[in-house]
């Protein structure tokens, strides 16, 4: 029995759809009411507990041979970090308490090393489950190509493509599709002890190198705009974060920006596959599915999980 918690992001999910799909027995855990509808009757076992209580995780956790732990980084109604804390710590609560030994996956985030805006929660977590587990696997993934979606839908209609990232410097970025397949392949063939991994893509990207390669998405050409950062703070607030998480992340970017986020040398390196063009093209295809749904709901395309 695996246990996804929290399942309610599109990681959470992605990594349920490929384990159901193989045939693997899966609990979900999570608070959010839509994701376990998604699940009932698919052959899911779906938790009804809420992961900001301990007792909870006792009973999701009860059977379980491996857990993949994805701290939920948003409350989806306010856009903020409030329920952290609380995650937190009932889930170090529950493993403190001496049981049989499991596998723990626990997806964190470049950065957390260096506790990072808002990643700084991860650094801490990482450093709790390592005191508790003794079988534990950290995921640090780079930054996320997802992340450009509201860049890349801007570029469509406005053909500029805005940033927080600062120009002539290259950034390790992930596609959201490698990092699934990796959390997929930790879980089913896990490692005994702790053990540290690093994702990445093929290569860095810097921005000029963005803009083209959502000129080749959008077979238009676009410009790049680095935001000043006195603009940051309400942008992301207009984008539904609080004032608080708004912050955490422009301390994140900030870090991008200066360098101050590198390579652990105790950590093994991953790298996936997919190209940035090949991500920007996948969340294209998503923001026209979004948008033809939101225009003709009848007609409504279901996005892949992938």
């Amino acid at each position: 029995m695996y246990l996804i918690a929290d399942a309610a992001g599109p990681i959470g999910r992605a990594v349920t759809e490929q384990l159901l799909g193989q045939g693997q027995l899966i609990r979900v855990l999570t608070a959010d009411a839509e994701c376990r509808n998604l699940w009932r009757g698919r052959g899911v076992e779906v938790n009804e507990g809420d992961p900001r209580h301990g007792s909870s995780w006792e009973k999701a956790l009860d059977g379980v041979e491996t857990v993949l732990l994805i701290a939920p980084p948003y409350s989806s109604d306010i856009g903020s970090l409030r329920d952290i804390a609380t995650y937190q710590s009932a889930l170090i609560e529950t493993l403190s308490i001496p049981q049989e030994t499991r596998n723990v996956i626990f997806l964190s985030a470049l950065g957390a090393k260096e506790l990072c805006g808002w990643t700084h929660f991860l650094g801490e977590m990482e450093a709790q489950l390592a005191e508790f587990c003794s079988n534990l696997t950290i995921i640090r993934p780079a930054f996320l190509m997802e992340n450009l979606a509201p860049a890349l839908s801007m570029a469509r209609h406005h053909s500029v493509l805005p940033s927080f990232l600062a120009e002539k410097i290259a950034f390790p970025m992930v596609a959201r599709k490698d990092l699934v397949s990796v959390l997929v392949a930790a879980i089913l063939d896990p490692v005994e002890g702790h053990n540290l991994l690093e994702l990445h893509g093929p290569e860095p990207y810097d921005l000029s190198e963005i803009v083209e390669a959502g000129h080749n998405v959008l077979t238009k050409h676009i410009a790049s705009l680095t935001l000043p950062e006195d603009q940051w703070q309400p942008i992301m607030e207009d984008q539904g974060l609080n004032s608080e998480s708004a912050k955490l992340w422009i301390d994140y970017y900030n870090a991008m920006n200066e360098g101050h986020i590198k390579a652990d040398p105790n950590a093994t390196p991953l790298a996936g596959e997919t190209t940035l063009s090949d991500a920007l093209f996948q969340i294209w295809k998503s923001i026209r599915q979004s948008e033809r749904a939101s225009i003709d709901p009848e007609r409504k395309i279901h996005e892949s999980l992938e």
